[in-house]
């Protein structure tokens, strides 16, 4: 392994993804509470199960959060559309998928909650990644290496492995059938010219780069004097944004979590997947890799590997082995 190893970074994508939409909002071409098929009109006909439309459609700020409905099978509740999604596939078949058949597909499924009323996670993020497409007239490749990756200097990330990169390319134990099953999913979609950049789970990067990342969001939007997103958007991603209400991502990373603009906020204690204190927020990605950050306490703690069998007891590992290091470097800035 070598520090500029490029690893699959599956949906630590979202929160890229998220502050690009978010830079867009900034400057008014994407609006919060829009509904999404302002700009995918595709999506304008959306059903929930039993084929009553929704009290409302989906909106911008729903794919932020997760609670537009578009959500992966796993989170799917009602056992008919959740029949349904999986004969359509999509979980396994997006990365090679055309933008079309994505949209077209979406649009014949059943949402799996109220927009705004629930959250379930899943496509969202793919559905931000087209609708920022649409807005800035390039593909989501162009659009986050002109706003994102060379701002801030983030030379290895974007959603293929150049050829001469390749031995660079970290890859699980053999033995790890799920990481290269998902993985190879990618692959196909690569080989046969990169039908989808998905917004939800594409991105490939490094661990220099992300850090990168993570330091502009602790740095309230800033880096090296770079400033690519406004103090209060970055913030908006660490402070949980869903109503009074609605469940949060529970059975994902335990009780006790909110959810911001593409991050998991710690509200409460509690017994969590993700070993994190209160004012942390952090996501990761299924093939191993993940961040926490404490914006407040301006740390950041990242693992990067090809861990699908295992991730959850690597993480755990790993977030145990650092907090030492993080209480120590807090109490030094306090000092």
């Amino acid at each position: 392994m070598r520090e500029d190893a490029i690893f699959r970074i599956a949906s630590l994508t979202k929160g890229m993804v998220s502050a690009v939409a978010l830079m867009l909002l900034e400057e008014g071409r994407l609006d919060l509470d829009a509904p999404v098929h302002r700009y995918l009109p595709e999506l304008a006909s959306l059903r929930m199960p039993g084929g009553s439309p929704p009290r409302r459609p989906p909106s911008i700020r729903d794919l932020l959060r997760h609670t537009s409905g578009f959500a992966y099978l796993h989170e799917i509740r009602d056992a008919a559309t959740r029949q349904q999604s999986a004969r359509a596939g999509l979980d396994a078949r997006l990365p090679t998928m055309t933008r079309d058949e994505l949209l077209a597909a979406l649009a014949g499924l059943p949402l799996a909650g109220e927009p705004g009323m629930a959250f379930r996670y899943g496509f969202s993020t793919d559905v931000l990644g087209l609708a920022i497409e649409r807005v800035a007239g390039a593909t989501l490749g162009e659009t986050l290496r002109a706003r994102l990756f060379e701002p801030l200097g983030m030379r290895d990330t974007g959603f293929v492995v150049a050829p001469r990169s390749r031995e660079r390319f970290a890859t699980a134990l053999p033995e790890d059938r799920g990481w290269f099953a998902w993985a190879g999913s990618f692959d196909k979609g690569e080989a046969a010219g990169l039908p989808i950049e998905s917004g939800g789970g594409g991105l490939v990067s490094t661990l220099p780069d992300y850090l990168r990342f993570a330091r502009m969001l602790v740095g309230g939007g800033e880096l090296d004097g770079v400033r690519v997103l406004g103090a209060q958007s970055a913030a908006s991603m660490a402070t949980d944004q869903l109503d009074p209400g609605v469940d949060g991502p529970a059975n994902l990373t335990g009780p006790g979590f909110g959810f911001g603009f593409g991050l998991a906020v710690r509200l409460d204690w509690g017994v969590s997947a993700y070993p994190t204190v209160v004012g942390e927020a952090t996501w990761s990605g299924v093939c191993g890799p993940v961040m926490y950050l404490h914006p407040r306490e301006r740390w950041i703690a990242m693992s990067f590997n090809c861990n699908l069998a295992t991730r959850m007891l690597a993480r755990m590992e790993f977030r145990r082995a650092a907090q030492p290091l993080l209480e120590a470097g807090a109490a030094n800035r306090a000092q």
